[in-house]
């Protein structure tokens, strides 16, 4: 749900993308032909969380944008606050504004391109959580030194959770998930709308938000910084096709 790119031609043209609020509403519009499989990715975030419903954690949702992932671990654990760090003001501004939790959850700005961003955050996490945010950080093996960084600041029986793309190991594998993918929710669609609608009409219903290239990382490689950084029990934990959910926990 995140959005800060670490190539130079993406900070240049930031005015126009993440920190434009008429861009924002229309990539928050956008991903909705793809729901039923975010809605399935959260569901998985929530449920791999290892600490009681009703205890008092702490979150930490990375690339949070308006916080869309952090509010439905608050909803789920009515005892859990959270910190939502993104690096665009604008999606900042947007959770704000749309938060009806009060003091259970905040926002700051930060990069993560840097490890400054762990200047942003105080304290432990009993939970660190991302979605969609963090496959923008493959060049320079960023993501893996993040690692490194998020698992200095998960509690002892915590956890790292991250709901986000991969690339297929070829690209006739790329193609065949497409297709699963798109044939998939298009069945979707058609049962939900009473066959009034299809996944095509639905995404040519929605505007383009092309924002740059991504450059998602591998899911084998992702899982052995994994284990590098200290995490244990690390796997992938659902999987359709190059959309995941991963991670591991800090015994």
């Amino acid at each position: 749900m995140s959005k800060a790119t670490p190539n130079d031609e993406s900070r240049t043209s930031i005015e126009t993308t993440w920190g434009n609020r008429e861009f924002i509403e229309r990539w928050i519009a956008k991903g909705g032909w793809q729901g039923p499989i975010r809605e399935m990715q959260t569901a998985m975030v929530l449920r791999m969380i290892p600490q009681p419903l009703d205890a008092p954690i702490r979150v930490l949702d990375l690339g949070a944008g308006y916080g869309a992932l952090a509010v439905a671990v608050l909803r789920d654990r009515p005892k859990a606050t959270a910190l939502c760090l993104d690096a665009s003001a604008e999606m900042l501004k947007l959770g704000r504004e749309r938060n009806a939790l009060g003091h259970r959850i905040e926002f700051v700005q930060a990069s993560l391109e840097t490890p400054d961003w762990l200047n942003s955050v105080n304290g432990l996490f009993d939970a660190v959580i991302s979605s969609r945010a963090l496959h923008h950080f493959t060049t320079n093996q960023r993501r893996r030194f993040m690692f490194k960084e998020i698992f200095g600041i998960v509690r002892a029986g915590g956890c790292f959770i991250n709901a986000d793309n991969v690339r297929a190991p070829t690209q006739t594998l790329r193609d065949r998930y497409s297709r699963a993918r798109d044939e998939w929710l298009d069945r979707q669609v058609r049962e939900s709308s009473g066959g009034k609608t299809t996944l095509a009409e639905l995404r040519a219903a929605t505007p383009s938000t092309y924002h740059g290239s991504h450059n998602n990382g591998y899911l084998d490689e992702d899982l052995a910084w994994l284990k590098e950084a200290g995490f244990a029990d690390v796997d992938c934990f659902w999987k359709f096709g190059t959309t995941v959910v991963y991670g591991g926990f800090r015994t």
